[in-house]
C-alpha cells in the first residue's frame, strides 16, 4: 500500500521504480521512485507493478521487499536468500554464490 501511495502522491499511480545504489549501512540499498523510468516489471502487487533498469532484474531475484508502520513511520524492510541484510534491515550485501 506504501507503494501505491507514493505513486499517486507523485502523479504517477500504479508505477514505481526499484534501484539498487552502493551505500547505505551496507553495501547496498534499494532507492523507490515514482514511474516506470524505462525499466522492466520485475513485480506486481496490491495495484502497483515495480520496475527496474533491465540490467538490475537479476539482482532483485530471491529478493522480499515489506514495506512495514510504526508510530514512528514505518519503512521498507529487506529479506531473502540471496543477500545478508545489515541490522539497520534497509541496507544490504549480496551473498557470494
Amino acid at each position: 500500500m506504501e507503494l501505491m501511495r507514493q505513486s499517486a502522491v507523485a502523479g504517477i499511480p500504479g508505477e514505481m521504480h526499484a534501484e539498487v545504489v552502493a551505500g547505505g549501512c551496507s553495501d547496498c540499498a534499494i532507492v523507490f521512485k515514482a514511474g516506470r523510468h524505462s525499466g522492466e516489471p520485475i513485480s506486481r502487487e496490491s495495484g502497483v507493478t515495480l520496475y527496474s533498469k533491465a540490467e538490475q532484474v537479476r539482482l532483485f531475484s530471491g529478493m522480499v521487499i515489506d514495506y512495514q508502520e510504526s508510530l514512528s513511520g514505518g519503512g521498507f524492510f529487506l529479506s531473502g536468500k540471496t543477500i545478508d541484510v545489515s541490522s539497520c534491515g534497509n541496507c544490504f550485501s549480496f551473498k557470494a554464490d
